[in-house]
């Protein structure tokens, strides 16, 4: 018999055969054990969930294994749940629960705020307005006052004896100071 290396033999449906045949039989092999998970399209399906068999327990929720038929489980399970891992997940459960509550509250707060802006009756409206007109002056005021720090800083700089650029020179240097 030619080795599975020779030449003259039609090696690869051979070997791509006796490849097929060992995978299968694994998968029927873990199939009767109970190793198969359901189909990502199942309605059962936790495919893209975090896994956790302690929350699982704690909220009652079988295994997609547990409801295969349970005689061609292999071995032994024992899946529990301490007490520990119990107290520890109520207390999250209790976090996220005020976590809920606080953005409901901060979200009613901010639909509140909502509301009250569109319901803003006529003497109100003048109020906002005197407050825009107020806001509008001290930026004003300010960049006034910007414009002025800088112009003081400028004429300093002319008195000490420095010259700024005028707009006439090389473009690669950058400005010249002579």
């Amino acid at each position: 018999m030619p080795s599975k290396n020779s030449i003259n033999r039609p090696k690869l449906t051979t070997n791509v055969r006796s490849k097929q045949q060992k995978l299968a039989r694994k998968r029927d092999q873990r199939e009767r054990a109970g190793h198969f998970n359901q189909a990502r399209s199942a309605d059962g399906s936790r495919s893209g969930e975090a896994k956790s068999v302690a929350l699982d327990i704690y909220f009652g929720k079988e295994d997609s294994t547990t409801s295969r038929d349970q005689s061609h489980r292999g071995g032994l399970t024992n899946k529990t749940l301490s007490k520990k891992r119990a107290q520890k997940i109520e207390r999250n459960l209790k976090y996220a629960q005020q976590r809920r509550l606080l953005t409901d509250v901060q979200a009613g707060l901010e639909n509140k705020a909502d509301d009250d802006e569109m319901n803003v009756d006529g003497g109100n409206k003048a109020l906002l307005r005197k407050q825009e007109i107020e806001q509008s002056k001290n930026k004003k005021n300010n960049m006034s006052l910007i414009r002025e720090a800088l112009w003081n800083s400028i004429e300093d700089a002319q008195s000490q004896g420095l010259t700024l650029a005028t707009g006439q020179g090389t473009t690669l240097g950058g400005p010249f100071f002579p």
